[in-house]
C-alpha cells in the first residue's frame, strides 16, 4: 500500500465517520484519545470498539494486518517502526 492509497483510506474514513483523523492524531498524543472516542462515535461503535480492544487476541488479530500497519504509521510517524 503506498502513500497515496494511505491517503484515500484515512480521507474515505474519515468521510464515512465524520471524525477528523488529525484531531484524533492529536488527542492520541495529549493522552485524550478516550474522551475523543466517547465524543465522537456513536454508543454502539464506541462499545464496538472498547469490545475489540480489551480482547488481547482481537487486538492483535486487528493490528497485525498490513493495512493497519500502514495506518499506524501514517498516523504515529517513525513511532510505529520502533521496538
Amino acid at each position: 500500500m503506498n502513500n497515496n492509497e494511505i491517503n484515500k483510506l484515512m480521507k474515505d474514513a474519515q468521510k464515512k465517520s465524520g471524525i477528523d483523523i488529525g484531531k484524533m492524531k492529536q488527542a492520541a498524543d495529549n493522552g485524550k484519545l478516550d474522551d475523543f472516542i466517547n465524543q465522537n462515535l456513536s454508543k454502539d461503535a464506541t462499545k464496538q470498539l472498547k469490545s475489540v480492544l480489551s480482547d488481547k487476541e482481537a487486538t492483535k488479530k486487528l493490528l497485525s494486518t498490513p493495512q493497519a500497519k500502514e495506518l499506524m504509521k501514517k498516523i504515529l510517524g517513525d513511532k510505529a517502526g520502533e521496538k
